[in-house]
């Protein structure tokens, strides 16, 4: 079996425990990846026999911990790949997960850890004065922003915890999070948390990936 495949098919199985809270069985994971299912049955059976994953009984595919690290070393790849694009480069969500699909495969670690310390460093807002404070995206006629903002961001928070937004530090990302559903008010969830502080938004049901300093600007409260 080809490297990038077998690398599909973990990150797949994966994903899929992650979103779903169970193991996916071979119809599920012939669906996400577009594979006959027959083929796929006999692929999971050599990825088994190669130490990969095993199948229980009632089809419920498990990933060993080797399968489970290769998984967790692609799924870093794929999300720095699309913070870096989408983030940096400015590229539409979903088009930056789909490139970061194929990038995935052949970029190394190397080239990752060295994207991840890029998305770490502060870039500067442009148009804006560093010594002014930040502009906020919040608030209203009524209340003002001190008192609709947390002193919280998506930062402090871990994988799982379900928050609402209360407002958006930074005018120059403000309309990029707003184009993305993220919006005071909002309801959100905490995917996945990446090594280089960058994470996975779940926003109205898709995943969203922002980088640190999108991540930073994001001010929030645990959901009451």
């Amino acid at each position: 079996m080809q490297s990038s495949l077998r690398e599909d098919y973990l990150e797949a199985i994966q994903v899929f425990h992650e979103t779903n809270g169970r193991a996916p069985t071979a119809r599920e994971i012939a669906g996400i990846l577009k594979r006959d299912p027959a083929g796929v049955k006999t692929e999971l059976v050599e990825l088994a026999a190669a130490g990969d994953l095993s199948v229980g009984a009632g089809g419920a595919i498990t990933l060993t911990a080797r399968g489970a690290g290769t998984a967790a070393g692609v799924i870093k790849k794929h999300e720095t790949l699309q913070c870096f694009l989408s983030e940096m480069l400015g590229m539409e969500v979903s088009r930056a997960s789909t490139e970061a699909c194929t990038l995935e495969h052949t970029v190394s670690d190397e080239t990752i850890d060295r994207l991840g310390d890029l998305l770490k460093r502060p870039r500067p807002e442009s148009g804006t004065d560093a010594r002014k404070a930040p502009l906020r995206t919040c608030g209203t006629a009524d209340v003002p922003c001190e008192e609709t903002c947390s002193p919280f961001s998506l930062l402090d928070f871990d994988e799982g915890d379900a928050l609402v937004v209360r407002c958006i530090l930074g005018q120059s990302c403000a309309k990029r999070l707003l184009d993305l559903g993220v919006v005071p008010g909002e309801q959100v969830r905490i995917r996945r948390k990446l090594a280089n502080r960058s994470l996975v938004l779940q926003v109205k049901g898709c995943d969203v990936a922002l980088s640190p300093e999108i991540a930073a600007a994001v001010s929030v409260e645990r959901c009451p």
